[in-house]
């Protein structure tokens, strides 16, 4: 069983080499984070690595904060989270957001969005500041995304606007989104700050406590975890975060700044006879997200899926197009 299935290196169209790509494809890995490129250079980047890889179907992440132009950036523009929260139908603009996300990703050949963000207010991408409402409009979002074929991934746990707050506190705020979407999400991911009154000694992704402790057994998250963008978390040491990580039950390791090292670094961990157990759980959960992606509705042509963007978002219910 190969460690290189669960590490996705990044990929910066115009910035990263295609040929160290098609040889980390060649060496097994899972799937790629892509960023900043046109539909046509990831339509054709999403062929040329399907053609390489040795596992057959390959995951490709849509790495957003809240509109997938962030990582297509010739795609259509749909009203952000807070402007959506603003709507008198929010509710079906959430869906409809998340269904054309969707398919614009698939039309691209991207079959994972990591989204969206359910902190509270803290940030732009927030839906909201009340828990509720997040709750609410992140579901219907996550609903349109599944919809549409795309798997989801909610994002900073425990909570980008409780890192000052008592774990009382959170229990009433910042955890409420999460324990009504468990069920719903593909995944989710650990913040890159730290949480004093959980844990002032490490980071959220690279916290037992957090990870362990807290999202699968006090609050009883029984699925997947994947880790922060690990060429945006501040780390000083990559490869051995990276192990540390797996060992805290993340199961995938996402865009590191270098790909081979953590790589080896996993692979060297697994010879010492550790993590055999959660490669073994995450590889299965990798296979159960691509019989999912498979199972979604068939991808429009590009210029089919933008259209239906630019010109259908609240122009008719959201139910219509599902």
């Amino acid at each position: 069983m190969n460690p290189a299935r669960i590490v996705f290196p990044g990929f910066w169209f115009g910035k990263s080499s295609l040929q160290e790509a098609t040889d980390l494809v060649r060496r097994g890995v899972g799937g790629f984070c892509l960023y900043n490129g046109t539909s046509r250079q990831i339509q054709d980047f999403v062929k040329r690595m399907q053609d390489a890889s040795v596992h057959g179907k390959l995951l490709f992440c849509a790495d957003i904060s809240d509109n997938l132009h962030e990582v297509v950036t010739d795609a259509p523009a749909l009203p952000s989270n807070p402007k959506i929260a603003s709507f008198p139908t929010a509710q079906d603009a959430a869906y409809q957001k998340g269904y054309l996300t969707a398919r614009m990703a698939l039309a691209v050949g991207i079959n994972w969005v990591l989204a969206p963000v359910v902190d509270l207010g803290y940030s732009s991408p927030a839906f909201s500041d009340e828990p509720l409402k997040v709750t609410q409009l992140a579901g219907d979002f996550i609903a349109g995304l599944s919809n549409g074929g795309a798997l989801n991934c909610i994002k900073y746990f425990p909570g980008i606007s409780g890192v000052l707050k008592t774990l009382a506190q959170m229990e009433d705020a910042e955890f409420v989104p999460y324990k009504h979407m468990f069920r719903r999400a593909d995944a989710i991911m650990p913040s890159d700050m730290t949480f004093p009154n959980i844990d002032n000694d490490n980071q959220a992704m690279l916290s037992d406590k957090i990870i362990q402790g807290l999202l699968k057994k006090r609050l009883n998250y029984k699925g997947c975890v994947v880790s922060f963008p690990l060429c945006k978390g501040r780390l000083k040491y990559e490869e051995a975060s990276a192990v540390k990580m797996l060992h805290c039950k993340v199961e995938n390791i996402l865009a590191p700044r270098h790909a081979e090292r953590v790589i080896d670094a996993v692979e060297r961990e697994i010879n010492k006879g550790f993590l055999m157990d959660e490669l073994i759980h995450a590889v299965s959960n990798h296979e159960m997200f691509l019989s999912k992606v498979d199972a979604g509705p068939e991808p429009l042509s590009i210029e089919e899926a933008f259209e239906m963007a630019a010109k259908d978002f609240q122009k008719k219910p959201a139910h219509v197009l599902v």
